[in-house]
């Protein structure tokens, strides 16, 4: 037990590393974590389940006061981005925190009765899986109600689709080297470049705490645990769709019942994707594809994973919020548009390092196409296309065929 406790503090240790640094994902320690194991290592496992809850929690930082998202917290990168203009950026950690937290704890509950019937359900759709990935999508597109902005969002569903397809379908680059430029360029440097353009600066922050509505937080928190494990368990739906899911359930309006459902979504995925290993054989992430990759399914442990996350969650919050509370009070002596340039060469840098010269084209393709939102009007969340295209066709059996047809 002192062993798990020892691997765990170990994992929210890197966790906070990774969620500071904006473009380094738990993605990329996995493979020396893995060389690193020993055979069937359950510390090494405590350390990696950790490491990826504790990620969750810390990257709000970095996609608040920076707005540098990690694959998962891209939507709250606007919401947040503005209570940070407001001067409201911490309470912005804060609801992060509470729905982070929350979200723990909810899926922790729920984890092992979900276990009994995850299984048969996924069994029951995965015939029809991209009838489900293209219903969701369809959803997602006609919230923008009118007929312009629905267009736009096609268009941005289907061009971001064949940036996924072209760089995770092809030979382009591995598709583990891939997901970092099209996730920076979507949804990192297309945010930073207008702060940089228009010379944004932070207003300064008020930390006072302002009182939070308990019961107000129930239904978002609720929603976006359950959304999170139906996002754990089928492939290349992200956060971000499974909040919008959970709001047009709840019909939760503002940006605070926003923000905490998002984080809720977010942690209960990454819960979620480790119990899929052991519940349907599939990993749903790449820390739980390490995990796979060091225990089999059968000998993963539920009980385990779910201990040390809330060991790790308990500890991540305090973290957050300490960090948040430490950045949200210095940020606005720093020059913002020096910081958001320092942010967008690193993601360039760290992208040829990881991708090569290949990645540099993909990031700037995909910055070019996460400007298109904002400029039309529509909602970011159409871009996360990159994903879910790819896995429609696969799904539906014609992704290689469709590749043959356009020459690749």
């Amino acid at each position: 037990m002192l062993e798990v406790l020892v691997y765990a503090l170990a994992g929210v240790v890197l966790g906070t590393v990774t969620g500071l640094i904006p473009g380094l994902h738990v993605n990329n320690l996995t493979p020396i974590l893995i060389a690193l194991a020993a055979a069937a290592s359950t510390g090494m496992v405590a350390l990696i389940v950790a490491m990826s809850i504790t990620n969750v929690f810390t990257s709000y930082i970095p996609a608040t006061f920076l707005a540098a998202p990690e694959e998962g917290t891209e939507l709250s990168v606007l919401p947040a981005h503005r209570l940070l203009l407001e001067g409201r950026g911490y309470q912005a950690i804060r609801f992060s925190a509470i729905g982070c937290l929350s979200g723990v704890m909810v899926a922790a509950a729920l984890s092992l009765p979900f276990t009994a019937i995850i299984a048969p359900a996924y069994e029951l759709i995965r015939p029809q899986m991209h009838w489900l990935l293209i219903a969701i999508a369809a959803i997602m597109i006609l919230l923008e109600r009118s007929l312009e902005k629905i267009i736009w969002a096609v268009v941005v569903f289907l061009l971001s689709g064949f940036l996924g397809l072209l760089s995770l379908g092809t030979n382009l680059m591995p598709a583990d080297a891939a997901l970092l430029p099209l996730l920076s360029g979507l949804f990192g440097a297309s945010v930073l470049l207008p702060s940089i353009a228009h010379c944004s600066t932070i207003p300064e922050q008020h930390l006072d705490e302002e009182p939070v509505d308990i019961r107000a937080c129930i239904r978002p928190i609720c929603a976006g645990t359950a959304a999170g494990a139906f996002t754990g368990i089928v492939p290349s739906i992200g956060p971000s769709q499974g909040t919008v899911l959970a709001q047009l359930i709840t019909r939760s309006r503002g940006t605070e019942e926003f923000l905490i459902s998002v984080s809720s979504v977010n942690i209960s995925k990454a819960i979620f994707s480790f119990i899929a290993i052991f519940a349907i054989g599939r990993a749903r992430s790449g820390a739980a594809v390490a995990v796979g990759k060091i225990m089999d399914a059968s000998s993963v442990n539920p009980p385990l994973i779910i201990g040390v996350a809330l060991f790790a969650g308990g500890i991540a919050a305090i973290l957050q919020l300490s960090l948040g509370r430490l950045a949200a009070k210095h940020m606005d002596r720093f020059p913002y548009r020096w910081l958001c340039l320092a942010v967008l060469a690193f993601m360039v840098i760290f992208t040829l390092y990881c991708s090569g010269l290949a990645g540099i084209i993909v990031l700037a393709t995909a910055t070019a196409l996460g400007i298109l939102p904002a400029a039309a009007n529509i909602k970011r969340t159409h871009a996360m296309g990159v994903l879910m295209f790819p896995c429609i066709l696969f799904f539906a059996g014609i992704r290689e065929s469709v590749l043959t047809a356009l020459g690749l």
